[in-house]
């Protein structure tokens, strides 16, 4: 959803001075709770007190692990949520995978505002949502061109309704944060590894063979594969080139 020179001219001085603020703090996020701050403050600058961010370590895909972070929707309507699995027939999932069918990597949705019409389980989804106070909300998304992230964030409100300036800030913010959550999530896998585990990771990363890693830290090379292995588990990698892909990700993200 790239906006045009007259989309971002109808944007007030303080608008596109909160959006630089915005930016600049996903630059400088370093953990799970400025990450949460950042989301909440851009939902009150925008008039929505209800946030929730869904992310996947990789493109969208249906059958892939989602991550949800609630930054303040309803605890109950969450568990609910959750308990009864309304993740896979949400309405705004099915909005952005025929976004997605129409190769949209990055859009805007309003909520309840769909050209389909809802199944009877679409409906109870938006019913039993509304009962909590979620009455108006939007969704900005991006899936990422590399093919490694993909980043979800929903605002929602009692009484306020997404605007023209909601899409234009969201549109430019969401790489940002995306950018930032794949940091936090990034540094948090090279932090799991030991300090040894650490050390032969960098030496990977140097493109070092096991042997010559074996003799640049004076231990044997059964004891090199050990940690292989442990690193492999902990950053969720199978081979090498990950382990150097992941190692390059921390080295430039955190720049």
């Amino acid at each position: 959803m790239p906006h045009t020179e007259e989309a971002l001219n109808s944007l007030s001085r303080q608008d596109l001075t909160e959006a630089l603020c915005f930016m600049d703090r996903c630059l400088k996020c370093e953990n799970n709770n400025d990450f949460n701050r950042l989301l909440k403050d851009f939902g009150a600058y925008l008039g929505f007190e209800y946030i929730l961010c869904c992310y996947m370590h990789s493109i969208y895909r249906r059958t892939n692990k989602v991550n949800i972070i609630n930054v303040s929707n309803p605890a109950e309507w969450m568990e609910e949520y959750e308990r009864e699995n309304y993740i896979w027939h949400d309405p705004v999932r099915y909005e952005i995978e025929r976004r997605l069918d129409k190769n949209e990597p990055v859009s805007f949705i309003i909520w309840d505002s769909y050209d389909c019409e809802l199944s009877a389980l679409e409906q109870k989804i938006i019913e039993r949502r509304n009962l909590f106070g979620l009455n108006f909300g939007c969704s900005v998304y991006t899936n990422s061109q590399s093919k490694d992230f993909m980043l979800l964030i929903s605002l929602a409100s009692r009484t306020n309704r997404a605007d023209k300036k909601t899409e234009i800030l969201s549109g430019l913010l969401i790489q940002h944060m995306m950018t930032a959550r794949k940091r936090l999530d990034t540094t948090a896998l090279v932090s799991s590894l030991t300090y040894r585990e650490k050390a032969v990771a960098d030496w990977i990363l140097d493109g070092k063979t096991n042997w010559e890693i074996a003799t640049i830290l004076n231990i044997s090379e059964n004891t090199v594969k050990y940690h292989v292995k442990n690193i492999y588990s902990k950053l969720n990698v199978s081979g090498r080139q990950e382990v150097i892909a992941v190692m390059l990700a921390v080295r430039y993200l955190s720049l």
